[in-house]
């Protein structure tokens, strides 16, 4: 408890600091009481939105990168902070009117594939978990995608850094590279229908995800990693680098994640720090499909793992 009170301390601070340039010393203490009694949260009940919105257009309302246009980076780069903006806080922005009529960076398009997948469950009550979730923008989003569905998220961050509230939403403060504390909280919440992986794009962080999530996946759940590529990018330049000059950086892994996902559709045994034997095993028994998928984007790139209705045990 003394450690939490010290970070939000320190939070505090910083945040009153850096708001003095632009805010008057009444504003800024506004918003500290916002802060510490979670009052800034914007409820996700209470929004007007309309409930037939396509994935894509919630994407770009909260502003997720998931999407085909990046809205975040729009507001933080225009309106947040500035002075006489059209926009006084992420809230005003949600509700902006004609949200395509704004400039956004291009995003990662991953909605025909969530559509595809997804679609088919949008009304079904299932129990949803996003790991990285950040300040929550695509935990809004599947709220209202998912209607009937518990939305759970994970971020290593503190619960004031995340800007939503909402009776289906359950924002949980986890390490995931922490397994006691992982297997814990699977304990306590149980298995999921959807996973999604959208925390630390390491290979480390995927395979440790993989290990101790997937088997949190119900029977003929869906698990997902996002952003892959530029991990495999850089430890493609690495493994060629040791190749090529029979020196060895600081590599603790040797094969990529889409060689991972081959092997795991082709239930292919192979040698890996972390997804042993066992682990291989279980994923082997419990696969149904695995589908990769780029994206225009750059670092856009998906992992689908689909797993059996049914296994034997």
């Amino acid at each position: 408890m003394k450690h939490i009170f010290i970070t939000r301390i320190k939070y505090l601070i910083g945040r009153f600091f850096y708001t003095l340039r632009n805010d008057n010393i009444l504003v800024i203490l506004k918003k500290i009481y916002k802060i510490i009694f979670y009052s800034n949260k914007i409820d996700l009940d209470k929004l007007n939105i309309d409930k037939n919105l396509r994935l894509d257009d919630l994407f770009l309302k909260f502003g997720t990168d998931k999407g085909s246009l990046d809205g975040k980076k729009t507001y933080d780069f225009t309106e947040k902070n500035k002075k006489g903006g059209k926009f006084k806080n992420y809230y005003e922005w949600i509700n902006r009117e004609n949200p395509r009529s704004f400039e956004y960076q291009f995003g990662h398009n991953f909605t025909p594939y969530y559509e595809k997948y997804f679609g088919p469950l949008r009304h079904k009550t299932l129990k949803i978990l996003e790991i990285g979730v950040a300040n929550g923008h695509s935990i809004a989003s599947w709220f209202y995608y998912f209607p009937n569905s518990i939305i759970h998220g994970i971020d290593i961050k503190k619960s004031y850094y995340f800007f939503y509230k909402g009776k289906r939403i359950n924002y949980h403060s986890l390490n995931v590279m922490d397994d006691r504390a992982v297997s814990k909280f699977i304990t306590k919440n149980n298995k999921f229908d959807i996973i999604i992986d959208d925390s630390n794009h390491t290979h480390t962080f995927f395979t440790n995800n993989i290990k101790n999530f997937y088997p949190a996946l119900k029977p003929g759940g869906i698990y997902v990693l996002e952003d892959f590529r530029d991990s495999d990018r850089l430890d493609e330049l690495e493994r060629k680098y040791n190749e090529d000059s029979g020196k060895r950086l600081m590599h603790d892994h040797s094969i990529l994640m889409h060689e991972i996902f081959h092997f795991i559709k082709n239930k292919k045994f192979f040698k890996h720090i972390i997804l042993k034997e066992d682990v291989l095993k279980y994923i082997f028994d419990t696969i149904y499909n695995v589908e990769v998928h780029y994206g225009e984007h750059p670092g856009a790139s998906l992992g689908f793992l689909f797993k059996k209705l049914f296994h034997k045990s």
